[in-house]
């Protein structure tokens, strides 16, 4: 049988050993290819250790999309946490030196992070109104701002306008209008309170949502009592 030792034997047997979900090893223990951690492969996952993230187990379809990043050289790094049921709902997470990789039944599974998985944390990770990530970051079309999709809207980000969520009606009027290549650009505010309805704050406008008047948008940047005006609420 291959040869597991130390911290990473200690793991496996803290997960129950061959009787876990791991089974019997694969592999004697290896060094990882820039010569900073451990692992072994086993019948049912991973186990990865570094002095500075301790041993994390990693299995199924988060460890089969790290593995398509690139494992330990991705974007992400190394696991600082093993695969854990998410408070609400039927996801499953790991949670990375960089970045996270969420998974449900209904969503598939998706990476985010830097400044974007930042602001979705701050607004309650998977128990916001975004809900789980549809995609992994990608660029949008411009080549400058990065995004993600969730089930309930998206987060925006650019070096200048930084990261920022934008749902619903308001969301759907700014696809129509062509996103960030419409003279909008990218969002510089979440959908916030306004008169009588919500906003979101564009750098080339606003738009504003009222029940009577759906959702308008307006050139003026901070025009919101304008847009009010044509929408009929004053």
């Amino acid at each position: 049988m291959p040869h597991v030792t130390g911290v990473i034997r200690d793991k496996w047997m803290e997960l129950g050993g061959a009787n876990s979900f791991l089974g019997e090893p694969l592999m004697d223990e290896a060094v990882t290819p820039e010569g900073i951690g451990l692992f072994s492969h086993f019948e049912g996952g991973s186990i990865y250790w570094t002095q500075q993230t301790g041993a994390r187990e990693i299995h199924g379809n988060i460890r089969d999309k790290w593995a398509s990043m690139g494992w330990e050289r991705s974007l992400l790094g190394y696991p600082i946490s093993d695969e854990s049921s998410t408070p609400y709902g039927p996801g499953r997470f790991n949670h990375f030196q960089h970045g996270s990789i969420f998974w449900t039944p209904e969503t598939g599974v998706h990476e985010v992070h830097g400044a974007i998985r930042d602001k979705w944390a701050s607004m309650g990770w998977e128990r916001s109104l975004l809900g789980y990530p549809m995609t992994d970051e990608f660029p949008a079309p411009d080549g400058v701002g990065r995004l993600n999709h969730f089930q309930g809207g998206s987060i925006y980000w650019t070096p200048w306008t930084g990261a920022h969520e934008v749902h619903g009606a308001i969301r759907d009027k700014w696809e129509s209008m062509g996103r960030e290549c419409s003279y909008l650009r990218y969002p510089t505010s979440d959908e916030q309170d306004a008169p009588g309805g919500r906003v979101s704050h564009f750098e080339g406008g606003n738009i504003l949502w009222t029940r009577g008047g759906g959702a308008v948008a307006s050139a003026e940047r901070r025009g919101i009592a304008a847009v009010a005006e044509q929408s009929g609420l004053f």
